[in-house]
């Protein structure tokens, strides 16, 4: 897909302007229908549904298990090993992904990582997430260049 900076100038004008990093900041993120809409750092959450249960360190033995062993012997281990807290976990994790949930804590963490990463930069450059179907796209973008085009593919 491809959008404007002018689409996105305003927000990154705002985010600019501002004298200290913190999770006011602003950042824009792009729907599936293409809608460009500014949010802050701590608005994420609105926009992008996060699983915790997904950011905890037994479900993330069990994928890394799972890719390792296969799905069954992974389940077999760690119900052997962390019985009811993982069953729990699991079951919440389940939950969330069937709510709609598409990313972790962990990678809203990451995204905040990432926007203060391009405050820092000079010329500063704005968090854009692109939301796809199952995923989504974490970007830095700034103004372009004098020889780069007014359009960019998000």
């Amino acid at each position: 897909m491809k959008r404007n900076w002018s689409d996105i100038e305003p927000h990154w004008m705002r985010l600019s302007e501002r004298t200290a990093f913190d999770l006011s900041a602003e950042c824009v993120v792009i729907d599936q229908q293409n809608e460009v809409m500014e949010t802050t750092l701590s608005g994420l959450p609105t926009f992008l549904k996060a699983s915790a249960a997904m950011s905890n360190p037994l479900v993330k033995q069990f994928i890394a298990l799972a890719k390792k062993s296969g799905a069954e012997i992974a389940m077999h281990r760690m119900l052997m090993q962390a019985g009811e807290e993982f069953a729990q976990l699991w079951k919440e994790a389940q939950s969330d992904l069937q709510g709609g949930a598409f990313t972790t804590m962990d990678d809203l963490v990451e995204a905040v990582a990432t926007a203060r990463k391009g405050y820092d930069e000079l010329p500063r450059r704005i968090l854009i997430i692109q939301v796809n179907q199952r995923d989504c796209d974490v970007l830095l973008v700034g103004p372009p260049d004098n020889e780069e085009s007014d359009s960019f593919a998000l």
